[in-house]
Order: C-alpha cells, then sequence, then structure tokens
C-alpha cells in the first residue's frame, strides 16, 4: 500500500472458501488480535478493518512510510456453525519521493593543486535526503559532461579526469587567477526523482590541463 493514500482504500479482499451450502457456506470475517509479529512490523488491528461480509480489507489511517513500513494482522473467518480459519495478513507500505535533496551548501569552491594527477581528489559536495528507502539515496551527477573533471555518483567526490599540467609562462606571481565552473546535481536513482543543483568553482590557476594560457 502506497503511502499518503485516504483513509478508507481498499488493501485486498479476503476469501474463505467453506464446502457447505445454505447459511453454514455463508462466512463472517472479523479482525483479531494476536502477538507481536516480525521486528518492526506494526500490530495492524486498529490501522485496517474489514468488511464482515464481503472481506473487504480497508485503511483506517493515512500511512507514513518514514514512521512505518510494515503492518501485520490476523483475520478469521466463521462460519454460522462456529467453524473458523485464520490468516495472517501482513500490509508492506511503499514510499514516496516526497522530499527534495539539499545540498549543505549551495556553492562550492575547490582548489586544483601543482601536479595533481588524474584520479585525484579535488573536494567533495554533499547532500541529504530526508525520505526513507531509495527515494533517500543520494546520486550525484554532472550536469554537463567535463573533459577534465568527474563525480563519484555514490560519495559526491569530484576528480581528475586528466593529469595537472604545469601552466606555461613564468612563475606564480606572473599567473592570472582562473576558474571553471561545474553545476552537479543530486537525485535518487528512481525514475522521476526529485532533484537539486549545486554550483561548484574550480580553481585552475596552477594547472593548464594542456589548454592554451587564455
Amino acid at each position: 500500500l502506497r503511502e499518503n493514500l485516504p483513509p478508507g482504500t481498499l488493501v485486498t479482499t479476503l476469501r474463505a472458501v467453506d464446502a457447505d451450502t445454505g447459511i453454514f457456506g455463508e462466512l463472517q470475517y472479523a479482525v483479531l488480535e494476536q502477538p507481536a509479529g516480525e521486528p518492526g512490523t506494526v500490530e495492524g488491528r486498529d490501522a485496517f478493518a474489514v468488511n464482515s461480509s464481503s472481506g473487504e480489507l480497508r485503511s483506517r489511517l493515512t500511512f507514513d512510510y518514514e514512521r512505518a513500513k510494515a503492518f501485520q494482522l490476523l483475520v478469521r473467518a466463521t462460519d454460522a456453525g462456529n467453524a473458523s480459519a485464520t490468516v495472517t495478513v501482513r500490509v508492506l507500505v511503499t514510499g514516496e519521493d516526497e522530499y527534495d535533496p539539499i545540498f549543505l551548501s549551495p556553492s562550492f569552491s575547490f582548489e586544483v593543486p601543482e601536479g595533481a594527477r588524474k584520479g585525484q581528489s579535488i573536494g567533495r559536495v554533499l547532500a541529504t535526503d530526508e525520505d526513507e528507502g531509495a527515494d533517500g539515496v543520494v546520486l550525484y551527477s554532472l550536469a554537463k559532461p567535463s573533459p577534465y573533471f568527474a563525480v563519484n555518483q555514490t560519495t559526491g567526490t569530484i576528480y581528475l579526469r586528466v593529469d595537472s599540467q604545469p601552466q606555461a609562462g613564468g612563475g606564480r606571481a606572473k599567473r592570472e587567477p582562473r576558474e571553471m565552473s561545474l553545476e552537479v546535481q543530486a537525485r535518487s536513482p528512481l525514475p522521476a526523482s526529485r532533484s537539486a543543483t549545486a554550483q561548484v568553482t574550480v580553481d585552475v590557476t596552477h594547472t593548464s590541463f594542456g589548454l592554451a594560457p587564455d
């Protein structure tokens, strides 16, 4: 059952079979009290109601995946002769992508050090997501591919795709500050995931990446 659906949502229709015909084949359904279920499972007696004649099981609440992910209840079918059978019903709540990822900062600034090599980390971006489950997993990517930089999709570490090369044209004092801009996106692995972006400014004063000085 998806979270945030209104009370009264149909979960399933339970049906027991009785070989008797007539009144002794008519069944009445009821939710029973039961011992505690598996760890992480909430007693579902107050959360669901069963229609005594049709066996329709409906929710009595709106569920929040971040608060409860599974319910368990015991349902009994009884015939007119008081013969009965019981079944355990386990309802799993599925999450929705309710929250946007949030970067710890709207922008990040890093520097490529002199002599840095291919694969070297120059910094890390980080975002959080209040969703739980797969919707709360954060993956990182560059909005536009870069020939010089890449981002580790799970850690947010930005690293060099090429060796840093010394900038031609003399000593450090003669170098004009130079910067490159990247846009990093955070999202979950699911389709139609909510996403967020952050700007990354990289100081490339001490590298040329093999480019012309300008």
